[in-house]
């Protein structure tokens, strides 16, 4: 028995943790090539063998009866119709809120760290990744925004975390629907979304105890005797649910009424896209609210929306001290009292294997934190700079469920271990075949703006264009796709809210999934190898019904 705990602990471990091994077939010129028939069919085949080993290994387990899934009432599908013009006496309305996440006890042993599931020094699949050390505090900022008409509010709450998956987003929404709270504050759209920083306090599951979780949550599966053990603190969780709610209702009863603009800056110089295609959105976006001024407050605070599509990792990818990375240097330069002196929102835009280019900050003996330091305040500085133009009073906004095959062995596994939560369905009545339940949602505000929210972390090409032909392509095929820029109305900017209402890994190109067996990064969290090709098909369904 001791022989066979091993392997399995090990192969988990090895699955999860390596990345470095999935880069792309590169030219000499540094271009993605596809690689030859041979080398696809010894990977397929060794795919094959790997995939197998896994399902096998997972059929044995005992895990959680799943049904089909029947539509809950925690989604909620938007506005019924979109709207070409203001109604009468439109007037944007925001509100804004921040509350600190962290509990007296994260040092407990209890509590784990997203991002890499093994911290510098770690043994792995032995050593737990517990927290070290605290830099900073582990936020949740909400938005409420409408356009004073009579079609409702709408809820971005932004947590700094790794993860969310649709389970917890959910149990949010529940939580504010109690007391019908929701319906007498008329809010039609509650968006939960991560920064995805690799250095907070678990909220996806994946970074628990291994051991345990392989070896003890069949028990607990079968049993109902304990709590399956996950990277999910229960205790800060059911903490998080309820500051979020708090925030949430904060949020909306701060709003007031004033003006909305928006502004884009070129931040070309601080991305560094990892993977092919090279294609990103360049622009730190900025949406600004000036509540009008009174006579109580003849000098209102501003808030500041901002989008970008850059990985929180600049503290590494795997640390153990607990910061808000480079959105919290942000922050830092936009609530200065002495400077713009606004509240600061930043929601996470397509941001695959975008990572920090720090080039342009850096200085000799830089330390890590300097140098996130410097890169936050680069953005900031950026973000400040901004020239704005008015936004329409107009704001439409839709959702639409969908699903996913699962065909990543290893969520299987951690779904049925009861180690990560999620909104799974049978895909039939009878097999074993899981369908992931997600949704992407399509915001409109004024006639300039068009935002897709997408769950998961999305290839920028997928909405922006430029994939990867079947000479570049890692099947050697081409993919004929729609991007969702061309799926919203003509003259219409597309910005992405990404890593929202559910964490369901990678949204790849259909063309360009390279083999699990590599163990790249995007690969191993990827869900589905059809993730891609389902968001842009429900965008498109999604935006098609509500415009025609």
């Amino acid at each position: 028995m001791k022989k066979a705990k091993r392997p399995l602990a090990l192969l988990l471990c090895v699955c999860l943790l390596l990345g470095s091994g999935g880069a792309s077939v590169l030219a000499a010129d540094g271009a993605a090539v596809a690689p030859s028939a041979t080398d696809r069919t010894l990977y397929s085949v060794a795919d094959w063998a790997a995939v197998g080993l896994i399902n096998l290994i997972r059929m044995l387990i005992p895990g959680k009866p799943v049904c089909k899934y029947e539509q809950s009432p925690d989604f909620y599908p938007g506005q019924d119709g979109f709207r070409s013009a203001p109604e009468a006496g439109a007037r944007w309305n925001l509100g804004y809120a921040r509350a600190p996440l962290l509990t007296d006890d994260i040092f407990d042993g209890k509590h784990y760290v997203g991002g890499g599931l093994v911290g510098p020094g770690q043994t792995p699949v032995i050593d737990a990744k517990t927290p070290t050390e605290l830099i900073d505090n582990q936020l949740v900022r909400v938005v409420a925004l409408s356009d004073g008409g009579t079609r409702g509010t709408v809820i971005f709450a932004v947590i700094d975390g790794f993860g969310i998956t649709s389970a917890d987003v959910r149990r949010v929404r529940a939580k504010l629907a109690e007391n019908d709270y929701v319906k007498t504050h008329n809010i039609v759209s509650i968006n939960v979304s991560v920064l995805h920083q690799h250095s907070e306090i678990d909220t996806l599951g994946m970074n628990g105890p291994i051991l345990p979780m392989v070896f003890l949550n069949p028990v607990a599966n079968v049993t109902g005797l304990f709590q399956p053990y996950s990277g999910k603190n229960p205790g800060f969780m059911q903490h998080l649910y309820t500051t979020v709610t708090d925030a949430v209702k904060a949020a909306v009863a701060d709003m007031k009424p004033g003006t909305l603009s928006y502004g884009a800056a070129d931040m070309t110089e601080y991305i560094r896209d990892k993977r092919e295609p090279l294609v990103f959105d360049s622009d730190l976006h900025r949406l600004r609210f000036t509540p009008d001024p009174t006579a109580q407050d003849p000098a209102p605070r501003e808030t500041w929306i901002a989008n970008l599509a850059i990985h929180c990792t600049g503290n590494g990818a795997a640390g153990r001290e607990l910061t808000g990375d480079y959105p919290y240097y942000m922050e830092q330069v936009i609530s200065d009292p002495a400077g713009p002196n606004a509240n600061f929102l930043l929601i996470q835009g397509a941001q695959l294997a975008i990572t920090l280019d720090t080039s342009p900050i850096d200085q000799p003996d830089q330390t890590a934190l300097e140098k996130l330091r410097l890169y936050g305040e680069a953005l900031g500085g950026l973000l400040a700079g901004i020239q704005d133009t008015p936004v329409t009073p107009l704001l439409n906004i839709a959702h639409k469920e969908y699903a996913m095959p699962i065909d990543n062995p290893l969520h299987l596994l951690f779904f049925k271990l009861g180690a990560v939560e999620a909104t799974v369905s049978r895909a039939n009545l009878l097999g074993t075949k899981l369908d992931l339940i997600t949704e992407v949602g399509y915001l409109e505000l004024g006639d300039q703006l068009s935002i897709a929210i997408c769950p998961g972390e999305t290839e920028p090409a997928l909405a922006f264009g430029g994939g990867l032909t079947a000479a570049q392509a890692w099947k050697g095929e081409d993919w004929a796709f729609t991007p969702m820029k061309d799926d919203v109305p003509a003259g219409r900017k597309l910005i992405v809210f990404g890593l929202t209402n559910d964490h369901c890994g990678y949204n790849l190109l259909k063309n360009d999934v390279h083999p699990f067996v590599q163990f790249g990064n995007e690969e191993v969290n990827a869900a589905s190898t059809l993730g891609g090709e389902r968001l842009v098909d429900a965008f498109a369904a999604l935006t098609a019904s509500v415009r025609g």
